[in-house]
């Protein structure tokens, strides 16, 4: 079982149910469920019946002693959380709906006349890119495993750089969303990505390049800025466009749009 899959088990359980989530919090491998209940101050029933949906997604689990018995005081079992997710802090649980509002926002700027560029996409917290590697890749979001080509990540850049509001790559997340990690840290990506963006891409483009830990493993974010409305970007002399979650040459139609200031995406 894997952390990702853990922790995306909690955050559907505990949606919408803080006081389920109060129960899973005070599960420390010493309380019972009777003194749970009294703590959480939900009815004994109603927590025995937290803790059986919490251990049949593997959440927890009832403690057991050397001789493998089931522990339990006062009559009730004791239950400890899953090693797995043992020190993962409790709000990899909670929803996160900033990064929803946000795009939702860049939309409706989207449809404006007249923007000089919208504003660049956040950097998604640790919640965020759990939600974003859980529902897949998207116009504005691109996962690569670790040791993806230099080329590669460049032509996906000058795409992304063509479209209304640019795009984040996350360096280190498998297609499927599975976190695995970088096999780089961020100073021995930085200078080569660098140096292949100011060879291979004209006009010129910056792009941010961060790095953070998710759930024990270091993943490089690559933020692209949104479309400035002005320059049109070249990969080797050719207009990429990302579209949905492939990269496409322009059109000689779609070119010409964008050297007008028009998106096409």
């Amino acid at each position: 079982m894997e952390i990702q899959e853990l922790v995306s088990r909690g955050r559907l359980l505990f949606s919408g149910a803080p006081k389920r989530l109060e129960v899973f919090k005070l599960v420390n491998g010493k309380r019972s469920a009777k003194e749970i209940s009294r703590k959480s101050g939900k009815p004994f029933v109603s927590t025995l019946h937290d803790l059986r949906k919490m251990k049949d997604l593997e959440l927890i689990t009832p403690k057991k002693d050397k001789n493998g018995k089931i522990m339990k005081k006062e009559g009730s079992v004791i239950y400890e959380k899953a090693p797995l997710i043992h020190h993962i802090p409790i709000s990899y649980f909670t929803d996160s709906t900033k990064i929803v509002k946000e795009t939702a926002e860049s939309r409706k700027l989207a449809g404006r006349t007249r923007i000089e560029g919208l504003p660049s996409l956040h950097i998604p917290t640790e919640n965020e890119i759990l939600d974003i590697c859980k529902n897949g890749e998207d116009q504005i979001y691109e996962f690569k495993a670790a040791g993806t080509d230099i080329r590669k990540l460049t032509k996906e850049i000058a795409a992304f750089a063509n479209t209304k509001l640019g795009g984040i790559i996350f360096y280190g997340v498998e297609d499927d969303g599975t976190i695995v990690g970088t096999d780089k840290r961020r100073p021995e990506l930085d200078q080569p990505l660098q140096n292949s963006i100011k060879n291979i891409i004209s006009p010129s483009l910056i792009i941010d390049i961060k790095e953070t830990d998710i759930l024990g493993h270091t993943i490089i974010l690559l933020r692209i800025p949104s479309w400035n409305r002005k320059d049109v970007y070249h990969y080797e002399g050719r207009v990429y466009i990302r579209k949905g979650t492939n990269v496409f040459i322009a059109t000689p139609e779609e070119s010409k749009k964008l050297h007008k200031g028009d998106s096409i995406v």
